[in-house]
């Protein structure tokens, strides 16, 4: 099977959803292994039961989207992965919740999918802004007492599928030589005891010609040691006050193969918070002809502050999800009358 989209290059905005159009929905935890592409895809030959979010009219809320979800890792309390609803979204309105699992020991699990994730068309975009605004839980809690180790969350993954998505394609495969997701731009929020808290952004993937990851040292982008990265200085908290927060993410191709001018900033309510202007995403040999086309709102975290054997499981609000051309702001609002906002892609053929 194989998916054609109509061109959206000159899009201003790509997607966009507060929820308040989108359907009740609800995935459970597998029970044993883990489930994602192409099982839960919306434009799977089997139509996946549940698949991902739909509008109230019956329509996909992405028409190539899906999620991905991992087994239980508490003993016994035994939550959805994700839901979308009422009293979920900013001022109480619809929105989405991501519960994350609190396993303490990576050896014995750590909360894992991504609620919603996004193909965007082969052709992709050379640049685009992602943004959401999310909630954490008041009791939110990411580390022991006692300093152990360090928590750490996926916040979003932007990547270029580099072959057309069917159904055979190892889209979910995220690390190895082989993944078909390059390059790409996980960023993570991690907390540590001995310097908590702070930001990074690391494993920047770059794509070759011989088709091999150049992963970057996971820690060479932490403040201690490229403050130059940080307009504000740092290290910075992240927000674990009860309240909603703006989050947004920029990524930009470099200009053609080898040149040291790609870009990854990152904005917390509207300020810069971190920045970099010289990334080789793709290096010399590779192309740059196609874009950006994939993004997975969060993804696995592993959080420390109590064991699995205490059934914790914290939500995580997401509300006014955009994907855009240009940046938003902190002041975007999503429906406006100011945007220029195509609808998802139709027509769609299936071959």
């Amino acid at each position: 099977m194989v998916l054609i989209f109509p061109s959206l290059a000159n899009a201003a905005v790509v997607f966009e959803t507060d929820f308040e159009d989108v359907a009740d929905w609800s995935v459970t935890r597998p029970v044993a292994t883990g489930t994602g592409f192409p099982a839960t895809w919306s434009q799977n030959v089997t139509p996946p039961n549940p698949g991902p979010p739909k509008k109230n009219d019956g329509s996909w809320l992405w028409n190539s989207s899906w999620y991905r979800a991992a087994p239980r890792q508490v003993i016994s309390l035994d939550t959805p992965l994700a839901t979308v609803g009422e009293n979920q979204g900013v001022n109480n309105t619809r929105g989405m919740t991501y519960n994350i699992e609190v396993s303490h020991d990576y050896s014995t699990g750590w909360s894992g999918g991504s609620p919603f994730t996004m193909y965007l068309g082969d052709d992709g975009y050379h640049e685009l802004y992602v943004s959401y605004r999310i909630k954490y839980d008041p009791a939110f809690d990411w580390l022991p007492d006692a300093p152990v180790s360090a928590s750490q969350q996926k916040l979003v993954f932007i990547a270029r599928v580099n072959e057309l998505l069917t159904s055979s394609t190892s889209v979910d495969d995220h690390s190895s030589p082989t993944s078909p997701t390059q390059p790409a731009w996980l960023p993570h929020w991690m907390s540590y005891i001995s310097s908590q808290p702070y930001y990074q952004s690391f494993r920047n993937r770059s794509y070759r010609s011989d088709g091999q990851i150049v992963a970057y040292d996971q820690t060479q982008d932490m403040y201690s040691l490229r403050p130059e990265f940080y307009p504000q200085g740092g290290p910075y908290a992240w927000p674990e006050d009860g309240s909603w927060h703006h989050y947004e993410y920029h990524i930009k191709m470099n200009s053609v193969s080898g040149a040291l001018d790609g870009i990854q900033e990152v904005w917390l309510d509207g300020v810069k918070m971190f920045t970099k202007n010289n990334m080789d995403f793709v290096m010399a040999g590779g192309s740059t002809t196609k874009g950006w086309n994939y993004i997975e709102l969060f993804d696995n975290a592993y959080i420390i502050s109590h064991s699995y054997t205490e059934n914790v499981v914290y939500p995580l609000y997401i509300d006014d999800v955009v994907v855009s051309t240009n940046y938003s702001g902190l002041d975007y609002i999503v429906g406006g009358a100011d945007i220029d906002a195509p609808a998802a892609p139709s027509g769609l053929s299936v071959m």
